[in-house]
């Protein structure tokens, strides 16, 4: 597929203060008078409330009610050095768009918020259209934005900025979901759209955290910069040609190209496809293309990994193209196409599997390991690496249930479902005259306790437990909790009886 036209130079505009997300407004006005909402003012549009806040010095909020607005495009830019944030009654509940008009965008931040809202684009006219644009510093929070009837169309650009709890979609044959132009950070995201995430600003840095992109051609890509990836998932369907994660530029473009995934996951893929390609083939320049693969899993596409790396001899040296790979699952041999005017190639690390990862649904997009995955507990067994998996879950688990937490490779974690063992580390006599006794016990290591007497509530406590006693007979139950959350179904019990001296 041809690449989607875009602007060669961004707009510049100068740099404004950054609204902290859901800061504390000191002035709040309400379009429709969302329910429960404590205005200040009212306006009966969105751009009366846009006006009114930039005519004052206050940091505004403008709420807005469950209601469809198509007296866009809109533009938030705070003025006076003051905050604007933009917030709806919810996702699919307030609704923004705009009439049909050639190469618009519907909604455009700068330094502000906006949050809690759908961005509907139109379907005629659509070329060169953009949902959102995100600058200097703006954030999105739970925005989506629904452009998967366009053409050629981009759901989200942006430039130092931060779009997390999102979903996006856009044409699966010519829409783009993301395009950066550097230095944003993108979390706890879907994508849908024919290239997910595209990366185009020499020197800058991207953070991608917990996103999920279902692509027909590029799942991420960069002909300029560097892409940071981490507990993210690219399905790429039964699309032909597809590259799950691509570095590389055939324009000639000289600035490294970088991409550094841990714990992706790539799937999918019909005829031709590729699941990382590192691409410094350009015939006109010296180019250099890296991708790093880390506790992920590429399994799917007809060629796991791909180098190509040359140029026509005349550029003063070598291009390089490198894929390193460690405590990854991957199938087959890679294709290296390193000719005499190129370097690198595919470094395999340690902890290289080739087997068939046990996912629950990868032909339907669901990627969870399975209980029994042969890649469970075969990540990297440092203690570094990203704490959350996709969804959200915590790294590290027992999931093998074989004793002793390690990663699991790809995007998700699966989690330790094996329940602690109480011990006892002391005994009680059958009998006592004492009025207090102490009882010690312990489990696996992060465990924490909870203790009864008798038909008591069960309470936190820690070993050795201090116990009164008054005459008669009595129970004492212990049980442990793992770090995973799972209690001992089996308390540890001991059975005393107190006497009268």
């Amino acid at each position: 597929m041809p690449r989607l036209s875009l602007p060669s130079v961004l707009l510049l505009l100068p740099l404004l203060p950054t609204a902290p997300a859901y800061a504390a407004a000191e002035h709040v006005i309400c379009v429709d008078a969302p329910a429960g909402a404590t205005c200040d003012e009212t306006r009966s549009t969105i751009p009366l409330a846009i006006s009114l806040a930039n005519s004052n010095a206050t940091d505004d909020l403008i709420l807005l009610g469950a209601h469809t607005y198509s007296d866009g495009p809109y533009v938030l830019q705070p003025s006076n050095g003051h905050s604007l944030s933009l917030r709806g009654a919810g996702q699919g509940v307030t609704v923004l768009t705009a009439p049909a008009s050639s190469a618009q965008t519907y909604l455009t931040v700068y330094s502000g918020t906006v949050s809690d809202l759908t961005i509907e684009m139109e379907t005629t006219s659509s070329s060169g259209d953009k949902g959102v644009y995100l600058g200097q510093q703006a954030t999105a929070d739970r925005v989506t934005v629904d452009g998967a009837g366009t053409s050629n169309a981009t759901a989200v650009e942006m430039s130092e900025s931060t779009l997390r709890r999102s979903s996006l979609s856009a044409s699966p044959t010519t829409g783009r979901g993301v395009f950066s132009a550097g230095n944003n950070t993108v979390t706890d995201t879907t994508i849908s759209a024919s290239q997910g995430f595209d990366l185009s600003d020499p020197g800058t840095v991207d953070v991608v955290s917990r996103v999920s992109v279902r692509s027909d051609w590029q799942g991420f890509a960069t002909d300029g910069g560097t892409i940071t990836i981490d507990d993210s998932v690219v399905d790429l369907g039964a699309s032909v040609g597809s590259t799950g994660l691509f570095a590389g530029n055939d324009n000639n473009g000289t600035s490294p190209k970088t991409i550094n995934a841990d714990h992706v996951t790539v799937i999918g893929g019909g005829s031709g496809s590729m699941g990382v390609w590192a691409y410094a083939a350009a015939s006109g320049a010296t180019t250099t293309s890296s991708v790093t693969l880390t506790n992920s899993i590429v399994w799917g596409p007809e060629t796991s990994l791909r180098v190509d790396a040359g140029n026509d001899g005349a550029q003063g040296g070598a291009s390089t193209a490198t894929i390193v790979t460690s405590f990854s699952d991957w199938h087959g041999v890679p294709l290296e196409n390193v000719g005499s005017n190129g370097a690198g190639g595919v470094t395999i690390g340690a902890g290289r599997l080739d087997v068939a990862p046990g996912l629950v649904d990868a032909a339907s997009g669901d990627a969870h390991l399975t209980a029994g995955s042969p890649v469970v507990d075969k990540g990297d067994p440092s203690a570094s690496g990203p704490s959350k998996d996709r969804d959200g879950a915590t790294r590290v688990a027992d999931g093998d249930g074989k004793g002793g937490a390690r990663r699991d490779m790809g995007a998700y974690e699966l989690p330790d479902t094996t329940p602690p063992n109480t011990r006892l580390t002391s005994s009680l006599p059958k009998t006592t005259t004492k009025g207090r006794v102490r009882l010690s016990f312990a489990s696996e290591a992060g465990a924490t306790f909870t203790c009864k007497l008798d038909g008591t509530k069960w309470k936190k406590c820690r070993s050795p437990w201090k116990v009164s006693l008054s005459l008669g007979k009595h129970v004492l139950s212990v049980r442990a909790k793992d770090a995973a959350g799972n209690v001992d179904p089996t308390p540890a019990k001991v059975r005393i009886k107190r006497i009268a001296t």
